[in-house]
């Protein structure tokens, strides 16, 4: 049964996918040696008839659109699932790509991650998805999820995480939907004591998939959160 809802989540999210090309490149005579930025994804009218008509709800993905600057240098792109543990991130599943392309999309299930998410990355090169299931050692049948989202533009630097989601499990009757701002601040969320706590964040580097170090995650911060 799992194995047919990751093909169906794959199924969709490759859908959406391959609809990217004429909303990446909507704006052709954009200066390309702008800002290099990550934002999520304008869909243009023609996706959204076809997303409508095959019935794909498009709050069930996350899609963003991504430009670099020409000849920026980016050789490699990582794009990891975190859970919070013990005040640190933890990386649940990491999933490190050769990527030169100036622009393209990233998109992913948004769901519960307890039950499985699917990420895509499609440019001019080429595409492709990876399914990930964190498998939790109690019962989440019964917590609720918050989930929030990159909800603007957010600018590129290499080697340095961008966080695309964060979501809390819990079981507690009161919680709070944090900004994803709050993936540098670990130890921050920690203190609340929620059961659960993933985050979903993109990498763009400057270096070839052999030559990536293991992934630091955000620091702790000792300031007071952002506001959410």
């Amino acid at each position: 049964m799992r194995t047919k809802r990751y093909a169906a989540l794959f199924l969709a999210a490759a859908l959406a996918l391959s609809l990217a090309g004429c909303g990446i490149n909507e704006d052709k005579n954009k200066d390309k040696d702008g800002d290099m930025t990550i934002q999520p994804a304008q869909l243009t009218e023609e996706e959204t008839a076809l997303l409508d008509l095959l019935a794909i709800n498009t709050e069930n993905y996350r899609i963003f659109d991504f430009r670099l600057k020409e000849n920026s240098g980016v050789q490699s792109m990582r794009l990891a699932v975190y859970e919070l543990r013990e005040g640190e991130w933890a990386p649940v599943s990491q999933a490190d790509r050769a990527f030169t392309d100036s622009e393209g999309r990233i998109a992913f299930t948004v769901g519960r991650v307890t039950d499985g998410v699917t990420t895509a990355v499609q440019s001019a090169s080429g595409s492709g998805s990876d399914t990930y299931a964190p498998i939790p050692e109690d019962d989440v049948s019964g917590m609720a999820f918050a989930t929030s989202k990159l909800s603007g533009p957010a600018s590129i630097e290499f080697d340095q995480e961008i966080p695309l989601m964060l979501q809390v499990a819990t079981a507690k009757s009161e919680f709070t939907t944090y900004d994803v701002n709050y993936f540098g601040m670990p130890r921050e969320l920690a203190k609340h004591g929620y059961e659960h706590v993933y985050a979903i964040a993109v990498t763009f580097r400057a270096s070839s998939v052999s030559g990536n170090a293991q992934a630091a995650p955000a620091a702790p911060s000792p300031e007071p959160s952002p506001a959410g």
